[in-house]
């Protein structure tokens, strides 16, 4: 699926992005945004943003946005790797 959004053409030529970094750039900051919502899991804001989970932390520090980590995730992440 795909979303088109329109913007006024005067307040892009003042973003600091060329035309297609533009998209790029929204895309992530758009995953990073809903992920520190609440809306999105990690997994899938690395998907909208079209990113691997680890480049998606990186983004996600480079703004300030914690990791949603609870203890819950830390048991079963010490479950899968102990083999259980």
């Amino acid at each position: 699926m795909s979303v088109t959004l329109e913007f006024d053409e005067t307040v892009l030529a003042g973003l600091p992005l060329g035309p297609g970094e533009r998209e790029r750039h929204m895309q992530i900051e758009l995953a990073c945004r809903y992920y520190a919502s609440g809306w999105l899991s990690l997994g899938h804001a690395a998907r909208l943003a079209k990113l691997d989970r680890y480049a998606l932390g990186v983004e996600l520090a480079e703004r300030g946005i914690p990791r949603q980590y609870t203890i819950d995730d830390l048991e079963a992440d010490l479950r899968y790797a102990g083999g259980q």
